[in-house]
């Protein structure tokens, strides 16, 4: 090939790499995606993938301007916090050190090294080529460059492009710090990931301005409470799970906590809290999530993420005392006014998100209304099956008296008909852990029935935290 070629195809080659460390690429990395999303929404646009090289370097230009405004405030005054992220995020960057704390020490620490110190290596996360080696100052989470036992040969750190490690830099925008902590909400789901940070920017960038240090805020399980804010005002199916994120990259106390709320339970919580339909059931179910000290609504979004299984239990429980425990002014043999709009949103809990075989609901819905049938008039009896649905052992004899008592004085239209037959006690009983959800079913579906057939109805307390409801109804996108 002429030298004049070997020219063109050097300068082609440079051009393109240049081109890379100004485009946007998502990982696999939870961090780098949420970073990411946080510079399409500084850029003004969709998504990662349409910032152009022009809209990338503004925002790295924003960025750096933000630190160099936040280097010189005292803690406590507004304005202070983005410095403060700093000890969370970056341990000994720039801002640490008097030396650097300069608007030129900053900017070279935000600038990409020129194309003749790159290391001409991968980057990491992306495979493009890295623009430099890079620690524990840049990378949340990651190795010192100082400790070589943890990078590979000949390597001085984590090779990453400058894209990608700007995503990291950006952090502190799509991340809310908090208790020492910072604090991000990440999804698979492209569509809603950009929603959630479009609102996650918007609360850090007033933050930015405003908050001169790092106190926690927004209630108990802030955190958890966002993603169902999220999940009420998205309209769109969820296709993914929805993670929270929590770490800090603090020398002495460097964590990560993560929990992940899986798709059906968000692609329910989403439709549940969203369509009017279902909203008075909603309240009920979050009223019964409460306890002493939180509210049902930051209960309910605590358990989405921790112990899904608890939600439904939870409010069948809720329902149980109700009906055991009834208002005074409640006329005997009445069921809770809560059942009508409650028991068909726990029903579709069970089956769309614990995932009861449909063929499981035939079986216990037709047990239900032989049970219904027995104790539609008969106060004791009513209340003595719902005692017995607290415990399988205790069930499982309720049940057993009403068989021989059916075999005795079952009506002559049922000559040939069980009580209950082999396949539904199995249902119930001995199907592992599917039974447990069979059972909850049972208890619903019972008093679905009884609701159905026009059984009188006394009034509960309806809702949970009036002031968690407004925020939850409230959508503050910009």
């Amino acid at each position: 090939m002429p030298a004049t070629g070997v020219a063109t195809k050097r300068v082609v080659l440079m051009t393109t790499a240049a081109f890379l460390q100004e485009t946007l690429k998502l990982t696999a990395h939870p961090l780098q995606r949420a970073g990411a999303y946080a510079i399409a929404t500084l850029a003004g646009v969709s998504g990662p993938e349409t910032v152009t090289g022009d809209q990338f370097r503004a925002v790295v230009s924003r960025m750096i301007d933000d630190l160099i405004t936040t280097s010189t405030v005292v803690k406590g005054q507004p304005g202070w916090y983005l410095l403060g992220v700093s000890y969370v995020l970056w341990p000994n960057c720039a801002l640490h050190y008097e030396s650097k704390r300069t608007p030129t020490g900053i900017t070279t620490w935000r600038t990409c090294p020129p194309a003749d110190r790159w290391p001409a290596v991968p980057c990491t996360l992306c495979g493009r080529p890295a623009a430099a080696w890079y620690g524990k100052g840049d990378v949340p989470l990651g190795a010192s460059i100082e400790h070589r036992n943890t990078t590979a040969p000949d390597h001085e750190g984590t090779p990453l492009c400058f894209p990608c490690v700007t995503s990291f830099h950006a952090l502190p925008y799509a991340c809310t710090a908090g208790g020492g902590l910072l604090n991000g909400i990440h999804t698979w789901d492209a569509r809603f990931m950009a929603r959630i940070t479009r609102s996650e920017v918007r609360d850090n960038l007033r933050g930015m301005v405003a908050r001169g240090d790092l106190k926690g805020g927004g209630g108990t399980f802030a955190l958890e409470f966002a993603a169902l804010k999220a999940l009420r005002w998205w309209d769109h199916r969820v296709t993914a799970g929805v993670q929270t994120l929590q770490f800090s990259n603090n020398n002495q106390d460097q964590k990560l906590q993560s929990e992940v709320m899986e798709q059906p339970l968000a692609e329910w919580l989403r439709s549940t809290v969203r369509h009017s339909e279902r909203r008075s059931g909603f309240r009920y179910l979050a009223h019964a999530q409460a306890t002493a000290k939180v509210s049902g609504l930051r209960m309910l979004a605590w358990r989405a993420f921790h112990h899904p299984e608890q939600i439904a239990s939870r409010a069948t429980g809720w329902l149980r005392e109700q009906i055991l425990n009834p208002p005074k002014h409640a006329a005997p043999g009445s069921i809770p006014a809560a059942v009508t709009p409650l028991a068909p949103l726990i029903r579709s809990y069970l089956v769309e998100v614990l995932n009861v075989l449909e063929p499981d609901v035939a079986h216990v819905v037709g047990v239900a209304r032989r049970i219904a049938d027995v104790v539609a008039d008969d106060d004791t009896r009513l209340k003595k099956f719902t005692v017995a649905t607290r415990r399988p052992h205790d069930l499982k004899a309720w049940l057993k008296a009403e068989i021989a008592d059916w075999s005795r004085k079952r009506p002559a239209d049922a000559e040939n008909e069980p009580f209950i037959s082999v396949r539904q006690w199995r249902v119930l009983f001995d199907s592992g852990n599917a039974s447990w959800s069979a059972r909850e079913l049972l208890f619903v579906a019972t008093f679905e029935e009884l609701a159905t057939r026009g059984a009188k109805v006394a009034a509960v307390e309806e809702g949970t935290s009036h002031e968690d409801f407004k925020i939850l109804d409230t959508d503050d996108q910009d």
